[in-house]
């Protein structure tokens, strides 16, 4: 008698493992065209459960890395075929500079994003790109010119033309700082008896009395072309030759 009992409990457990597996599969059969990614989840599990390849879903959602992340949306293919996927052809390499978006570096390209994204699936997050930072170009577009910021101008101090340009030498002893803008944040540094071109046109006093002129910045530092030094105090002394005045 106790044997028939465990027969039949070995056999229930047997038809209710196999609904359960039918159950699993029918859910999964048919994926909707969009699915939110959940935890633990993995591209070639959802790849299978959906009926579908890895290389379909990446082609199917492009900049799509081999890694996914809980809450990430992706778009999966109705349908694919043996055939092999067809990927976009690479062509040159271009660094991040400072200032550069996707969209800036793709439009300076004369390319698409999405087409700028389908050659860089390591990029995950199209506004995550930093300086320095190596992304692929596609085939046939030549490197686009670095991002040149505009000059910074103020309402009584119009930038000047390029051409009025004149030589001045630091004469502290403890160097000058360069900055962005007139008590802006630091760019670089010149040294004492340090020669630095600056527009003649640039000088400016600010609300505290003190007087800045606008100088260039030779290599280009933190994406910057021109930068401002202080050349006399509100007190009147004076850090360069010439002593400069408004």
């Amino acid at each position: 008698m106790s044997r028939k009992i465990l027969q039949l409990v070995v056999v229930a457990a047997i038809l209710v493992a196999t609904f359960a597996s039918a159950g699993g599969v029918s859910a999964w059969s048919s994926c909707p065209q969009y699915i939110t990614v959940q935890w633990g989840d993995t591209l070639s599990g959802i790849a299978a459960q959906c009926g579908t390849t890895v290389d379909a879903i990446r082609a199917g959602n492009p900049g799509l890395g081999w890694w996914v992340y809980a809450g990430q949306v992706l778009c999966i293919p109705t349908g694919y075929t043996t055939s092999p996927v067809s990927y976009p052809s690479y062509g040159g390499t271009y660094t991040v500079q400072w200032g550069d978006t996707l969209g800036k570096i793709a439009a300076r390209s004369g390319v698409t994003l999405s087409s700028l994204l389908a050659v860089n699936p390591q990029i995950w997050n199209p506004s995550l790109i930093y300086t320095g930072q190596v992304i692929n170009l596609p085939a046939g577009v030549s490197v686009p010119p670095p991002y040149n910021p505009p000059l910074p101008t103020y309402p009584d101090h119009p930038s000047p033309p390029p051409d009025s340009l004149s030589t001045l030498k630091v004469a502290y002893k403890y160097g000058l700082y360069i900055r962005s803008e007139p008590g802006g944040a630091v760019i670089s540094s010149a040294v004492n008896k340090d020669t630095l071109y600056y527009r003649t046109n640039s000088v400016f006093m600010d609300g505290n009395w003190k007087v800045w002129v606008e100088v260039r910045v030779f290599p280009p530092t933190k994406g910057y072309y021109t930068g401002w030094i202080l050349v006399q105090d509100q007190l009147g002394n004076y850090f360069t030759e010439p002593q400069i005045d408004k």
